[in-house]
């Protein structure tokens, strides 16, 4: 098992690894929904909603450093990292193993310093900004009509045992293997003239042309849809979506296929949330 922290601009702080060992990482899996109800006039209660707010967790850790210099190098760590993200109102990023959660460690206790030992115990508190684990997958698509028989990109298509198939009989899915629906990140990239993809039955399209070398997102988390020139200079074309199929919607579960052009290049990316890890 994994566990670390990863400070919002990048620094790693591993938990599980001399000299740092969490004592108790399972309380920070603990999943806790709020809800909203109403009485009927039969007396019996309805649930209007399921929600989820902040939570705040607390990891112990025990500290055993083979020297001096080793135990004050990794206290300074720690402090100025998650100081630092608290300071900036930034998140870091607690991870378990390939799912993380956006974090900030708002306060901190010590106890039982062995100076001798350079060695002692230390509690810290973790407040989730988002209470849910995020497991990130991405798939990517690429031009077809420069491949012939099987084709090997990371998991983009279903394994076809090496038959030769004609692209117009070609198949090709996303596998959502989330709880439900899941929210997503969509790549578009040049050169293409209003880039559009079937997903299930959901059209996903923008009236928009893109350069060699540019690219298109549609963020559904954030409800942003931005292109980047080959420079990195960022665009706002919101304005530039299909207004008559809504853009965000959300990538249904199972396994689902995808219609393109056989010549557009665009990557998947899910984001499957969910209260507990995926423990090992």
């Amino acid at each position: 098992m994994k566990l670390y922290y990863e400070g919002s601009e990048g620094s790693i702080i591993n938990l599980m690894e001399d000299p740092i060992f969490a004592q108790n990482p399972e309380a920070l899996t603990g999943s806790t929904w709020k809800y909203t109800a109403m009485s009927e006039v039969n007396g019996l209660g309805r649930v209007k909603r399921f929600y989820k707010e902040m939570e705040e967790k607390s990891l112990k850790l025990s500290i055993m450093a083979d020297s001096e210099k080793a135990f004050n190098e990794i206290s300074y760590r720690m402090h100025r990292v998650f100081e630092r993200d608290v300071r900036r109102a930034k998140p870091g990023k607690i991870w378990w193993n390939n799912f993380f959660k956006e974090v900030f460690i708002i306060d901190t206790t010590n106890e039982e310093f062995e100076e001798y030992f350079q060695s002692i115990e230390k509690t810290v508190k973790i407040l989730s900004v988002k209470p849910y684990w995020t497991k990130v997958t991405k798939y990517q698509y690429l031009d077809l009509t420069q491949n012939t028989g099987t084709l090997d990109y990371d998991e983009s298509v279903l394994d076809y045992n090496n038959f030769d198939y004609d692209l117009e009989e070609l198949i090709e899915v996303v596998e959502n293997d989330c709880i439900d629906k899941t929210e997503f990140e969509l790549t578009f990239y040049g050169p293409c003239l209003n880039p559009a993809v079937i997903i299930g039955d959901h059209l996903y399209e923008l009236y928009t042309e893109l350069e060699e070398g540019e690219y298109a997102k549609i963020d559904s988390r954030t409800k942003k849809i931005r292109k980047y020139s080959v420079f990195g200079v960022e665009e706002n074309i919101f304005a530039d979506r299909n207004k008559e199929s809504y853009i965000f919607e959300k990538i249904p579960e199972g396994i689902i296929a995808i219609n393109r052009d056989k010549q557009l290049k665009m990557d998947i990316t899910l984001y499957d949330e969910r209260g507990e890890p995926e423990w090992i």
